[in-house]
């Protein structure tokens, strides 16, 4: 299927590794012109390598999007190189603490919500008269399974998350009128660097190694999925790619699920 991405240009928030590496690739690979951002410039440039050896020379914009300055810089510079910008992917979050409720300090707080609802908020607001010049664009912002179904683990997280969907349905319905179309995914339980930081912080509390750990945490994690295993970014990145189409134009508003099966969730 033609996607009708060529010559399209892309930023992809959080790009330097896990789910937001795999879409930018993916949507590199359909020939769109992709902007790189993470808040650690070795990991960007090791990124951009991966890119290069693929024969796509991406622009590499480090910056911290909890910052305000952050997307005012990644827009401009994106701007800049390639005069336009189609795609806006918020991908950059994750959780940060793995601390019960009665534990989490307004710090916390502010913390979880600065990179997983003002960061996309911003990239949004900064994108936005781009967008409106050209008469359309994509916006598909990264939500998570964890925001619509709760768990007894990662509330602020969670909370941050429920915040990025209902921004995402609010904004498709203001922003329609300009024929920027915006969806949301929401992930089930894919192996990226988070799940990394977690077995982490777990083996720590439970004095064990991470490695053994981390298999732990997936073993019981693919109990609960229908389809039996883990998913990967790349497969992520192929629902994000087909939202970022143009020719996909009467989808809007939409919370996309891809979970292997694990929600118990009849919408």
């Amino acid at each position: 299927m033609e996607l009708g991405l060529k010559g399209k240009v892309a930023v992809v928030t959080g790009s330097s590794r896990g789910i937001g590496k795999a879409v930018a690739l993916a949507l590199a690979s359909e020939g769109c012109e992709v902007a790189l951002t993470a808040r650690d410039k070795k990991e960007l440039g090791q990124a951009a390598e991966e890119f290069k050896k693929l024969g796509v020379k991406p622009l590499t914009v480090p910056v911290d999007l909890t910052k305000p300055a952050g997307a005012k810089r990644l827009i401009r510079e994106t701007a800049k190189r390639f005069g336009r910008i189609d795609i806006l992917v918020n991908n950059v979050g994750g959780p940060l603490h793995f601390l019960p409720f009665s534990q989490l300090t307004d710090h916390d707080w502010r913390e979880e919500l600065e990179v997983d609802l003002m960061a996309p908020i911003r990239a949004c607001r900064e994108v936005l008269p781009w967008m409106r010049r050209q008469g359309g664009g994509r916006i598909i912002n990264i939500a998570s399974i964890s925001a619509v179904e709760m768990e007894e683990k990662f509330p602020d997280y969670r909370v941050a998350k429920a915040a990025l969907i209902a921004l995402s349905k609010y904004l498709s319905i203001e922003l329609a009128s300009s024929n920027i179309l915006v969806n949301a995914v929401l992930p089930g339980s894919v192996w990226t660097p988070s799940w990394e930081r977690e077995a982490e912080a777990m083996a720590k509390r439970e004095g064990t190694s991470v490695r053994k750990m981390a298999q732990r945490l997936r073993t019981i994690t693919e109990a609960d999925i229908p389809l039996g295993r883990m998913g990967r970014p790349e497969e992520i990145a192929q629902v994000v790619t087909f939202l970022a189409s143009p020719n996909l134009a009467w989808m809007t508003g939409a919370l996309v699920r891809i979970d292997g099966g694990a929600a118990k969730l009849i919408l």
